[in-house]
């Protein structure tokens, strides 16, 4: 079996049903979902719904949690269960191309070596509109040893990754319990992965919404990233590409989406909180940082070497 897709649900059906028959119509039916539901006040209706499309699909597993565990735990557990080469994370509601598995048999087959992380692109909406935009080079195949401006400029994100299975569980790499810790995922991942695959094929649509945890844990976890790296003895190696890595998530991602939500108070929370983590090393990061200096995203460039005047600009338009 190649991919496992792990769903942490909350038994929404008409979502859920959306996704399920999406995965029916796969040129290539090498895959399984596991559902793990997490809301033990589900309807009986949802449930009897639920347990239909596990007993006609056999290529569903299903899971009922007696109470609330998050995303974390049931993302662990499905981890645990999956028999699929590779693990990948959705969202229900998410609707999958028809040919998603068949694009990662073809990825696969095309590369000798035992691929460790495999990226693919997806269509937004909601928050954001159009087909995510990486600033690597797609199609490609990238040797972790040597290409390390992957470290710098991966998307941040756990939805569109596959991870090998038994690459994750040799390495222990967990979710961390309780909390907001998915790029801590990734970036752990990424320490010890030998190589990695950024395709350019949009293979689902993803609905991008307003965080059901605090926006700001997004940016809370890059301290744990950091550490992580200076435990394993790596941190000094990829400095400048995980100082860039966090900057362009604290300073450009993370602020586009706290604008995009709206609410003109966690806005300029978020831009005070910005403020506060990188005023004092702007000028050393944009003069010093070698990532910084290539200039992929022109947008971040001019927003960081104009860094005050672009947080007091913002502030001002919120009043």
């Amino acid at each position: 079996m190649l991919v496992s897709f792990i769903i942490s649900s909350q038994a929404r059906e008409d979502k859920l049903f959306k996704t399920i028959n999406t995965l029916k119509k796969q040129t290539n039916d090498s895959y399984e979902l596991i559902i793990i539901v997490d809301e033990p006040n589900t309807e009986k209706e949802a449930i009897d719904f639920i347990r239909d499309q596990f007993i006609e699909n056999e290529k569903i597993m299903l899971i009922f949690n007696s109470k609330g565990q998050g995303e974390s735990l049931n993302w662990n557990n499905g981890i645990e269960l999956a028999r699929g080469e590779y693990v990948s994370f959705l969202k229900e509601g998410d609707l999958i191309n028809e040919n998603y598995v068949q694009t990662i048999q073809n990825i696969i087959d095309a590369n000798k070596a035992k691929i460790d992380l495999v990226e693919v692109q997806y269509e937004q909406s909601n928050l954001f509109e159009g087909d995510t935009q990486p600033l690597l080079e797609t199609n490609k195949l990238y040797d972790l040893q040597s290409d390390k401006e992957v470290f710098a400029y991966i998307t941040q994100e756990i939805y569109g990754k596959l991870f090998r299975s038994k690459f994750i569980k040799d390495f222990r790499i967990t979710f961390k319990k309780n909390v907001r810790f998915d790029m801590l995922f990734l970036f752990m991942s990424l320490a010890h992965s030998r190589n990695f695959y950024l395709s350019g094929e949009v293979l689902f649509k993803h609905k991008v919404s307003v965080p059901k945890y605090s926006i700001f844990d997004i940016i809370n976890q890059w301290p744990h990233v950091l550490n992580y790296y200076r435990r394993i003895g790596t941190y000094r190696e990829f400095k400048d590409e995980l100082n860039f890595a966090s900057n362009y998530c604290m300073g450009y991602t993370f602020l586009n989406l706290s604008k995009r939500i709206q609410n003109p108070a966690i806005y300029k929370k978020s831009l005070s909180f910005v403020e506060t983590k990188l005023d004092r090393k702007t000028k050393e990061f944009i003069l010093q940082n070698a990532i910084f200096l290539e200039n992929v995203n022109p947008d971040f460039t001019l927003r960081m070497e104009n860094f005050s005047s672009f947080i007091n600009e913002q502030l001002k338009k919120i009043g």
